[in-house]
């Protein structure tokens, strides 16, 4: 059907940017979550927390439930109702308890719905093409991430509840598109018995686990980074204003949105592989600078240049996620989804003991460790023009 790609990509673009942009406008209202239900610290950690747990976990399922047992519109469906079940009772929830029980059927329904939405990409367009609307879809993340803190912030000083009509908003433009207009993809080719051995080929598929650490890696190292300097920072002696703080991070936002210009066109001209270990290797230079330069000074440069380094290095990552086993997409993409989201939960906190003994240049040198390992076992083990798999039961 002449309009099933661009139905695809709008649906690809509202799940890439409502995601992040949800997710990071939330940040900024602390203070006014706080105040309304008086809770602390605690309570304010678990309303990201019991997001990221189902949204990482249940991906590791949701692919494959679209492979085997209800096809990607039914599944699609799933999830855009339960992202917009959660927005509507989060800002009608009376007390804390419901709020964050809303918090997790969004992580449900997000769940749901980045993966599958990846795996329609690689349903309807060819392989020639694939990389620049994946790049397409690493934009829009990236301009949701960075937009989410700046609109929540302005939406706080209104009433803070609001950002949660914005949620609803994206979830219900998204079922309706989803409902009236997608079919479905006929993708039905499995025995359901088959789940667990599907499950298992998956999981245990050198290949998914190995894009599926390099996922891990680059969001683990980003967020890790992006703490703990937030711990060093806005204390003495440098006493950055949490202003010029968030300028600095949006700087990482702008690289990112810059790379994803270029990265889709790169990764479908040059390759998959060339692309990978270009930006690893890039990514391992950036990040051994903070032991040999004055950072502080270098700050919004350096931070420019990870956003745009990851950027790069998450859309051929993205790209051959659905291209490993055409017949398996959606169970694919969702484990290496589940892979990588793991890495953007624990880099906030896996870090603090060895930060907490040896400083940032302890953290640096994990972050430097770890993406070298990923560089050598990608350079060692993946060929550019690998051969597609199929699962054989």
């Amino acid at each position: 059907m002449t309009w099933e790609k661009p139905l695809v990509i709008v649906i690809l673009g509202i799940a890439a940017f409502s995601g992040p942009f949800g997710g990071n406008m939330i940040l900024p209202l602390f203070r006014y979550i706080s105040n309304d239900f008086n809770v602390g610290q605690f309570y304010l950690s678990l309303t990201i927390t019991l997001y990221m747990i189902p949204f990482s976990v249940l991906q590791l399922f949701s692919g494959m439930l679209s492979d085997v047992f209800y096809g990607r519109r039914k599944t699609l469906l799933f999830g855009a109702a339960m992202y917009s079940l959660g927005a509507l009772s989060s800002y009608f929830s009376p007390s804390i308890t419901i709020f964050l029980l809303s918090r997790v059927l969004q992580g449900v329904g997000s769940a749901f719905i980045t993966p599958i939405s990846m795996a329609l990409v690689g349903d309807v367009f060819e392989a020639e093409v694939r990389g620049r609307v994946m790049g397409f879809g690493a934009l829009l993340t990236t301009l949701g991430a960075t937009l989410g803190p700046l609109v929540g912030g302005f939406m706080g000083l209104i009433y803070w509840r609001y950002v949660f009509l914005v949620m609803l908003l994206f979830g219900l433009i998204l079922f309706i598109l989803i409902y009236f207009f997608l079919p479905e993809q006929n993708l039905m080719h499995f025995d359901r018995k088959e789940v667990f051995g599907i499950l298992k080929y998956g999981i245990f598929n050198f290949l998914v686990v190995l894009i599926g650490f390099m996922g891990f890696t680059l969001f683990f190292t980003r967020l890790s980074i992006y703490t703990f300097l937030s711990n060093i920072v806005l204390y003495p002696p440098y006493n950055l204003p949490s202003n010029v703080w968030g300028t600095y991070l949006f700087a990482a936002g702008l690289g990112g949105i810059i790379a994803s210009i270029i990265s889709g066109f790169l990764t479908d001209f040059i390759g998959r592989r060339k692309v990978v270990l270009i930006g690893f290797l890039s990514l391992d230079f950036l990040i051994s600078l903070y032991l040999f330069i004055d950072w502080f000074t270098y700050l919004p440069i350096l931070l420019f240049a990870m956003g745009f380094i990851a950027t790069l290095s998450f859309t051929p990552l993205n790209t051959l996620a659905v291209e490993i086993d055409p017949k398996l997409r959606g169970t694919i993409s969702s484990i290496y989804g589940s892979f990588r989201f793991v890495g953007y939960a624990l880099g906030p906190i896996a870090p603090y003991p060895i930060f907490v003994l040896y400083g940032l240049n302890g953290v640096i040198i994990m972050d430097i460790l770890l993406v070298s390992l990923s560089f050598l076992l990608f350079f060692r083990f993946f060929k550019e023009h690998f051969n597609e798999q199929t699962w054989v039961p």
